[in-house]
C-alpha cells in the first residue's frame, strides 16, 4: 500500500507541475521583459558616443527593430544557431535527440541541441542556470512554447540578435557592432556578421579556434566572402592607433558630463544625445589647461568652466553646451572631481541675486545711498557680525549700482540685514539652492557673502536669469528620441524691469573702474554682463558672465581647499571667461544690449537724487516708470545743507564688548564712529545722559570700558539725532 501512496503522490505532483507549466505558457508576454538590461548610448550633439549608462548586470546593450538589420544577418545566425528555426515551435526535437545520442555514444560532445527561442529564455530569466539540468530544461521548453505562443517569429528573432551575449560585456548584435567596427548594425558587413556570430559560442579557448568555426561557417552560408587567417583583424580593437589618436582618445574633457548624466538616471533609451558638444568641449578645455599653466606659480592647481547657451528666442531655457570638471578627468587624485557640482564658498557671487530681490521688493533702487562705513552687525545670542571690505578701505556714501559693480561687501550685508535674512534664504531655496540644509540663523547675515556656498552650475542657472529677464531656466542636457530632457524647472523669479537693470549694472565697466581699474579681464570690446567673487583667504576664485545668447562661468582654485596666492576672481576665473568669451563670439555680430525696460538718468552720488549740474553726478539705466525723485539741493550754492544718514557707524545697538582683566583699561578703548558729523551745527555726543565725550571733526571718538549697559545719545544743539545701547560683560 506504501508503495502504492507514493506513485500516486508523484503522479498527482508531475500532473501538478504540468497544468501549470501549461498554465504559465498561456501567459501573455510582457514586451518589457527583453528591454530591461538596455543600456543608453551617450552621444554628444555631434552625434559621437561618448559612453553609455549602467544597467545592474554591468553590460553593454542597444536595441535595434530587425528592419535595421541587413537581411543577411538573420539568416547567417538561424544557419549557424538554428537552422530549422521557421518550422518548429520553440523545440527542436530532432536537434536534440541527436544532441543527446552525440553526448552518449560518440566523442563529439556537442551541445544541448538548444534553439535560438530556448536560448533567448536562458537570457531572459539568467537565474535558471542555478537549477539543476533536468529542472532548466524543463523550464526552458515551457518558456520557448510561451514566446512561440504570444510572439511571431521576427519578434523572438528581434529579441534574440539584440540580447545574446557576445563579446566581454558586449550584449546584441547593435552594441557589439558599435563597439568592434564603429558602425551602426545597418552598415554591418557579411564578413563581420559571419564574426559576430562565431562570437556567440563564446566557449572558445585560443583566436586559432575562433578562425577555424569562422571558416567553419563560412562553407555553410549562401554567400560568398574570403577565407581569413584571422577574423579579429575585422575589428577595431585589432587596430593600432597612432599616439595622437591615443592623446585625443584620453584627453577626458567629456567625462564630467557623461559621469553626470549616468548619475541623473536618464530613462533607459536607445540613444541620449546631449546638448554637449564635444569640438567646444575641447577648445574650453584647451582654455582651462592653458591658462591653468599661467596660474600654477601663484599655487592654482585646478579649474572648471561651464557654458550655457540659449538658441533661437527661448524664454524659459538655456543649453548646456560645455562642461568641464577639472584639468584632467584622468589625473590620479582629484582628477574625476567635477568642479562645475561641488559645493564652494560664494564669495560675492550671490550680490547681483541679493539686490535683484531687494529691488524686486521695493526695499530699494538702482539709485539708492548705501553708506559704506565699518559697521558692526549685532547678530543671535548677544553676537556681532564685522563684515570688512576686500581692499578693507571704506567709501562712504554709494548709489547701489556702484556698490554691486564694485562688489562692496558692507553695502551687501547692510541689505540682507534690512530684507532679513530667512526671506533671503527661501529666496535662495526656490532657486535651486537645496544643498542650504541648516537653518537662516546658521548662515547669518554672512549668507550675503556666499558663506552658504553655491555650485558653478547653481551659480551659471542661476545668472541665466538675468538673460532670459528674470526667468530662471531649466536646462536642457539633451534629447531622448527627439523629446529634450531637462533638469529642473522654470520658474519667475523676478521682475524684467529688475533683470534688465542688473544686467546694464554688471555691463558697466566705467562703474567698476573704482575697484578694478580702467584695465582688467573684465572688459570686453562687446557687451558682456559680469561678476566676480573670492571667498576668504582666496581659496575660491570665481566668475560668470553673460550676454544675450551664452552664460559662461568659470572656478579657479585647489580642491583640497587649500589657499591660493591672492588669486581673486577677475585675474583668476576672469582670464578663463575672457578667452571662453572671444572663442564664441568670434564669429558672432557684437551687437550693443537693445533697452527695453529702462533708460538713462542722471543721479546725484551721494544723495540718490536727481542730479543738478553742482552735483557727483553718476548716469543710471533705470526703469521707465520709476517716479523721478525731487532735484538734489546739496551741492547747490547757497542752498539749504540735505542731511542724509546721521548716526553711528559703530559700536552698533545691541553690540556685546567683553572686557579683559588682564590687559591695561586704557588699550580696551570702545571706538565711535559717528556718520555725517559735519552736517550737525552743534554736534555734542553724552555717554549714559552724563558724560559729554568729545569728537574729532572727522565724527570719531571713545569711551574708556565699563561693565553694564552703556548708552550713547548725539545732539545737534538741543535736538537729539541718534543713539546706541551697547553692553561691556
Amino acid at each position: 500500500m506504501n508503495w502504492i501512496s507514493s506513485f500516486t503522490i508523484k503522479i498527482l505532483s508531475l500532473t501538478t507541475i504540468l497544468l501549470l507549466g501549461i498554465g504559465f505558457s498561456f501567459k501573455p508576454i510582457d514586451k518589457a521583459l527583453f528591454k530591461k538590461q538596455i543600456t543608453t548610448r551617450i552621444l554628444t550633439k555631434e552625434k559621437k558616443v561618448i559612453g553609455r549608462s549602467f544597467n545592474d548586470s554591468q553590460t553593454k546593450q542597444d536595441w535595434e527593430s530587425l528592419r535595421e538589420y541587413p537581411d543577411f544577418v538573420s539568416n547567417i545566425v538561424i544557419i549557424a544557431e538554428d537552422k530549422r528555426f521557421l518550422s518548429h515551435h520553440g523545440i527542436d526535437f530532432l536537434a536534440l535527440s541527436n544532441s543527446v545520442y552525440s553526448y552518449l555514444f560518440t566523442k563529439q560532445k556537442r551541445g544541448g541541441g538548444s534553439t535560438i527561442t530556448m536560448q533567448l529564455a536562458r537570457v531572459v530569466y539568467p537565474e535558471i542556470r542555478n537549477y539543476p539540468l533536468a529542472v532548466r530544461k524543463v523550464f526552458e521548453f515551457i518558456t520557448a512554447i510561451r514566446f512561440e505562443i504570444w510572439m511571431t517569429k521576427d519578434e523572438i528573432l528581434e529579441a534574440y540578435l539584440n540580447s545574446v551575449s557576445l563579446h566581454s560585456n558586449l550584449v546584441g548584435f547593435p552594441s557589439a557592432s558599435l563597439q568592434l567596427f564603429g558602425k551602426h548594425i545597418r552598415f554591418l558587413s557579411i564578413e563581420e556578421t559571419v564574426y559576430l556570430t562565431v562570437l556567440i559560442r563564446k566557449n572558445f579557448s585560443s583566436d586559432a579556434e575562433v578562425e577555424f568555426r569562422y571558416n567553419q561557417l563560412r562553407e555553410k552560408i549562401p554567400y560568398q566572402i574570403p577565407y581569413l587567417k584571422n577574423p579579429k583583424t575585422l575589428s577595431l580593437e585589432f587596430q593600432k592607433e597612432s599616439p595622437e589618436e591615443g592623446n585625443l582618445k584620453w584627453k577626458g574633457e567629456n567625462q564630467h558630463f557623461l559621469n553626470w548624466i549616468r548619475n541623473l538616471k536618464v530613462l533607459p533609451e536607445e540613444e541620449f544625445v546631449s546638448t554637449v558638444s564635444s569640438e567646444l568641449n575641447a577648445e574650453v578645455h584647451s582654455i582651462v589647461n592653458s591658462e591653468l599653466d599661467g596660474l600654477r606659480r601663484w599655487n592654482v592647481s585646478n579649474a572648471s568652466a561651464l557654458v550655457l547657451e540659449r538658441t533661437g528666442n527661448q524664454t524659459d531655457e538655456l543649453s548646456l553646451v560645455a562642461m568641464i570638471g577639472s584639468k584632467n578627468f584622468f589625473e590620479e587624485g582629484n582628477g574625476m572631481v567635477n568642479g562645475t557640482l561641488a559645493f564652494r564658498d560664494a564669495g560675492s557671487t550671490l550680490k547681483p541675486l541679493l539686490y535683484a530681490y531687494a529691488i524686486d521688493k521695493n526695499f530699494y533702487t538702482i539709485n539708492s545711498i548705501f553708506s559704506d562705513e565699518k559697521y558692526s552687525f549685532p547678530i543671535g545670542l548677544g553676537g556681532n557680525y564685522l563684515p570688512r571690505n576686500a581692499d578693507l578701505r571704506y567709501w562712504g556714501d554709494i548709489t547701489l549700482a556702484e556698490a554691486l559693480g564694485n562688489s562692496r561687501n558692507i553695502p551687501a550685508v547692510t541689505t540682507i540685514q534690512k530684507i532679513g535674512v530667512p526671506s533671503f534664504y527661501q529666496f535662495l531655496l526656490s532657486a535651486g539652492f537645496h544643498h542650504l540644509k541648516e537653518s537662516p540663523s546658521f548662515y547669518g547675515p554672512g549668507l550675503a557673502l556666499g558663506t552658504g556656498g553655491a555650485s558653478l552650475f547653481q551659480l551659471s542657472r542661476m545668472y541665466g536669469s538675468f538673460l532670459l529677464g528674470g526667468v530662471l531656466p531649466k536646462i536642457r542636457l539633451g534629447y531622448i528620441k527627439d523629446t529634450p530632457y531637462y533638469y529642473g524647472d522654470s520658474k519667475r523669479l523676478f521682475s524684467e524691469e529688475t533683470a534688465e537693470e542688473i544686467k546694464f549694472v554688471l555691463s558697466d565697466s566705467k562703474l567698476r573702474q573704482r575697484a578694478f581699474g580702467r584695465r582688467s579681464y573684465l572688459n570686453f570690446p562687446f557687451p558682456v554682463s559680469i561678476k566676480t567673487g573670492t571667498s576668504k583667504d582666496f581659496r575660491n576664485s570665481w566668475t560668470i558672465g553673460f550676454n544675450d545668447r551664452y552664460v559662461v562661468a568659470a572656478w579657479v582654485g585647489n580642491f583640497s581647499g587649500e589657499k591660493t596666492m591672492d588669486v581673486s576672481g577677475s585675474f583668476g576665473a576672469g582670464r578663463i571667461v575672457q578667452n571662453v568669451f572671444r572663442l564664441f563670439m568670434n564669429d558672432k555680430f557684437k551687437m550693443n544690449y537693445t533697452p527695453k525696460f529702462t533708460e538713462v538718468r542722471n543721479f546725484c552720488k551721494l544723495t540718490g537724487k536727481s542730479a543738478t549740474d553742482k552735483c557727483p553726478s553718476i548716469a543710471l539705466r533705470v526703469r521707465k516708470e520709476m517716479i523721478t525723485p525731487e532735484i538734489c539741493n546739496k551741492h547747490q550754492n547757497g542752498g539749504e545743507s540735505t542731511v542724509i544718514g546721521v548716526g553711528f557707524v559703530y559700536p552698533a545697538n545691541g553690540q556685546v564688548y567683553l572686557y579683559h582683566p588682564s590687559h591695561a583699561k586704557e588699550k580696551q578703548n570702545i571706538p565711535i564712529r559717528i556718520r555725517e558729523i559735519q552736517s550737525l551745527k552743534e554736534p555734542k555726543l553724552l555717554w549714559n545722559q552724563k558724560e559729554e565725550i568729545r569728537i574729532s571733526s572727522n565724527g570719531e571718538a571713545s569711551v574708556s570700558i565699563q561693565r553694564g549697559i552703556q548708552r550713547l545719545e548725539l545732539f545737534d544743539g538741543i535736538q537729539k539725532k541718534a543713539s546706541v545701547q551697547f553692553e561691556v560683560k
